[in-house]
Protein backbone atom coordinates (compact mmCIF):
# COMPACT_ATOMS: atom_id res chain seq x y z
CA UNK A 1 0.00 0.00 0.00
CA UNK A 2 1.35 3.57 -1.11
CA UNK A 3 2.01 5.75 1.95
CA UNK A 4 0.17 9.16 1.80
CA UNK A 5 2.46 12.11 2.23
CA UNK A 6 2.46 14.76 4.90
CA UNK A 7 2.67 17.58 1.81
CA UNK A 8 -0.79 15.86 -0.10
CA UNK A 9 -2.79 15.54 3.75
CA UNK A 10 -1.60 19.04 4.18
CA UNK A 11 -2.81 20.27 0.66
CA UNK A 12 -6.13 18.29 1.18
CA UNK A 13 -6.79 20.06 4.37
CA UNK A 14 -6.33 23.59 2.69
CA UNK A 15 -8.54 22.37 -0.40
CA UNK A 16 -11.41 20.76 2.19
CA UNK A 17 -11.72 23.65 4.32
CA UNK A 18 -11.50 26.54 1.66
CA UNK A 19 -14.42 24.02 0.22
CA UNK A 20 -16.16 24.09 3.11
CA UNK A 21 -15.98 28.28 3.73
CA UNK A 22 -17.02 28.62 -0.55
CA UNK A 23 -19.88 25.91 0.00
CA UNK A 24 -21.34 27.94 3.32
CA UNK A 25 -20.34 31.42 1.74
CA UNK A 26 -23.07 29.98 -0.94
CA UNK A 27 -25.31 28.80 1.36
CA UNK A 28 -25.74 31.97 2.97
CA UNK A 29 -24.09 31.22 6.66
CA UNK A 30 -24.16 33.52 9.01
CA UNK A 31 -21.48 33.47 11.51
CA UNK A 32 -22.64 34.60 14.89
CA UNK A 33 -19.63 35.06 17.51
CA UNK A 34 -22.18 35.41 20.34
CA UNK A 35 -24.62 32.20 19.44
CA UNK A 36 -21.18 30.03 19.88
CA UNK A 37 -20.20 32.15 23.10
CA UNK A 38 -23.74 31.58 24.38
CA UNK A 39 -23.60 27.86 23.44
CA UNK A 40 -19.95 27.37 25.07
CA UNK A 41 -20.19 28.98 28.05
CA UNK A 42 -24.22 28.41 28.56
CA UNK A 43 -25.38 24.52 29.89
CA UNK A 44 -21.63 23.62 28.07
CA UNK A 45 -19.61 25.46 30.11
CA UNK A 46 -17.66 22.65 32.25
CA UNK A 47 -17.36 20.83 28.67
CA UNK A 48 -16.01 24.24 26.99
CA UNK A 49 -13.86 24.72 29.97
CA UNK A 50 -12.17 21.37 29.93
CA UNK A 51 -11.25 21.29 26.06
CA UNK A 52 -9.61 24.81 26.40
CA UNK A 53 -7.63 23.11 29.16
CA UNK A 54 -6.95 20.48 26.68
CA UNK A 55 -6.22 22.10 23.91
CA UNK A 56 -3.86 24.82 25.47
CA UNK A 57 -2.01 21.22 26.67
CA UNK A 58 -1.80 20.07 22.89
CA UNK A 59 -0.64 23.07 22.22
CA UNK A 60 2.01 23.80 24.84
CA UNK A 61 3.32 20.76 23.57
CA UNK A 62 3.99 21.93 20.48
CA UNK A 63 5.62 25.37 18.81
CA UNK A 64 2.07 27.03 17.70
CA UNK A 65 1.66 30.05 19.53
CA UNK A 66 -0.02 30.39 22.21
CA UNK A 67 -1.84 33.98 21.31
CA UNK A 68 -4.79 32.68 19.41
CA UNK A 69 -5.96 30.59 21.85
CA UNK A 70 -5.49 33.35 24.81
CA UNK A 71 -7.71 35.73 22.81
CA UNK A 72 -10.49 32.74 22.29
CA UNK A 73 -9.85 32.07 25.89
CA UNK A 74 -10.73 35.86 26.88
CA UNK A 75 -13.38 36.05 24.62
CA UNK A 76 -15.56 33.03 25.97
CA UNK A 77 -14.38 32.88 29.51
CA UNK A 78 -13.88 35.44 32.59
CA UNK A 79 -10.48 36.83 33.29
CA UNK A 80 -9.59 34.37 36.19
CA UNK A 81 -11.16 31.14 34.20
CA UNK A 82 -8.58 31.98 31.91
CA UNK A 83 -5.96 32.34 34.11
CA UNK A 84 -6.55 29.27 36.09
CA UNK A 85 -6.80 27.85 32.92
CA UNK A 86 -3.53 28.93 31.25
CA UNK A 87 -1.78 27.79 34.76
CA UNK A 88 -3.44 24.13 34.94
CA UNK A 89 -2.37 23.88 31.45
CA UNK A 90 1.21 24.89 32.26
CA UNK A 91 1.36 22.49 34.82
CA UNK A 92 0.15 19.79 33.00
CA UNK A 93 2.67 20.64 29.88
CA UNK A 94 5.78 21.02 32.43
CA UNK A 95 5.09 17.55 34.47
CA UNK A 96 4.54 16.25 30.36
CA UNK A 97 7.79 17.50 28.94
CA UNK A 98 10.26 17.34 32.64
CA UNK A 99 8.77 13.43 32.49
CA UNK A 100 9.70 12.56 28.64
CA UNK A 101 12.84 15.14 27.96
CA UNK A 102 15.09 12.24 28.62
CA UNK A 103 13.53 9.96 26.12
CA UNK A 104 13.51 12.04 23.40
CA UNK A 105 17.20 12.31 23.47
CA UNK A 106 17.50 15.29 21.42
CA UNK A 107 21.53 16.96 21.68
CA UNK A 108 21.32 20.12 23.31
CA UNK A 109 23.78 22.58 21.67
CA UNK A 110 27.49 23.12 23.17
CA UNK A 111 26.36 26.69 23.44
CA UNK A 112 23.31 26.10 25.64
CA UNK A 113 24.63 23.97 27.93
CA UNK A 114 27.51 26.76 28.80
CA UNK A 115 24.71 28.04 30.58
CA UNK A 116 24.41 25.20 32.70
CA UNK A 117 26.35 26.00 35.70
CA UNK A 118 24.96 29.99 35.84
CA UNK A 119 21.12 28.42 35.99
CA UNK A 120 22.44 25.79 38.78
CA UNK A 121 23.83 28.51 40.75
CA UNK A 122 20.49 30.32 41.36
CA UNK A 123 17.66 28.39 39.53
CA UNK A 124 14.36 29.84 40.58
CA UNK A 125 15.45 33.45 40.28
CA UNK A 126 16.75 32.49 36.68
CA UNK A 127 14.22 30.59 35.73
CA UNK A 128 11.66 33.54 37.03
CA UNK A 129 13.59 35.94 34.78
CA UNK A 130 13.76 33.85 31.49
CA UNK A 131 9.71 33.86 31.67
CA UNK A 132 9.75 37.16 31.12
CA UNK A 133 11.83 37.72 28.16
CA UNK A 134 9.68 37.53 24.81
CA UNK A 135 10.10 34.92 22.48
CA UNK A 136 11.18 32.36 24.83
CA UNK A 137 9.21 29.19 24.46
CA UNK A 138 8.14 27.94 27.66
CA UNK A 139 7.83 24.61 26.71
CA UNK A 140 11.35 24.66 25.55
CA UNK A 141 12.50 26.07 28.13
CA UNK A 142 11.45 23.10 30.66
CA UNK A 143 12.97 20.76 28.14
CA UNK A 144 16.10 22.38 28.07
CA UNK A 145 15.80 22.41 31.91
CA UNK A 146 14.63 18.95 31.98
CA UNK A 147 18.13 17.91 30.72
CA UNK A 148 20.47 19.77 32.35
CA UNK A 149 19.20 18.30 35.47
CA UNK A 150 17.13 20.84 37.09
CA UNK A 151 14.49 19.32 39.68
CA UNK A 152 11.39 19.51 39.35
CA UNK A 153 9.86 21.29 42.23
CA UNK A 154 12.41 24.48 41.25
CA UNK A 155 11.22 24.47 37.50
CA UNK A 156 7.51 24.63 38.99
CA UNK A 157 8.19 27.33 40.88
CA UNK A 158 10.23 29.48 38.90
CA UNK A 159 7.87 28.66 35.91
CA UNK A 160 4.79 29.29 37.46
CA UNK A 161 5.42 32.19 39.54
CA UNK A 162 6.87 33.83 35.85
CA UNK A 163 4.26 32.77 33.88
CA UNK A 164 1.63 33.79 36.23
CA UNK A 165 2.58 37.46 36.47
CA UNK A 166 3.46 37.67 32.24
CA UNK A 167 -0.44 36.18 32.25
CA UNK A 168 -2.10 38.65 34.32
CA UNK A 169 -0.52 41.00 32.13
CA UNK A 170 -1.67 39.33 28.92
CA UNK A 171 -4.64 39.41 29.47
CA UNK A 172 -5.24 42.64 31.22
CA UNK A 173 -3.93 43.96 28.27
CA UNK A 174 -5.90 41.86 25.64
CA UNK A 175 -9.32 42.59 28.34
CA UNK A 176 -8.56 46.20 28.26
CA UNK A 177 -8.47 46.40 24.55
CA UNK A 178 -11.65 44.47 24.27
CA UNK A 179 -13.56 46.25 26.55
CA UNK A 180 -12.37 49.68 25.02
CA UNK A 181 -13.19 48.54 21.49
CA UNK A 182 -16.71 47.82 22.56
CA UNK A 183 -17.30 50.50 24.43
CA UNK A 184 -16.31 52.57 20.71
CA UNK A 185 -19.20 50.85 19.19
Amino acid sequence: MKSISKKSLFYAFILINVALVVYLYFKGYEFDPLMIKGFLTGRHFLVAYFVYILILIVRGLTLLPGTPFLLVGIYLFSFFQVFFAIQIAIISYCLIIYHFAHYLDFKVPEKILKFEQKIKTKEIPIIFSLCFIPGVSINVLIYFLSIIDIKLKNILIGIIAGTSITSIIYISIVTGAYEASKALV
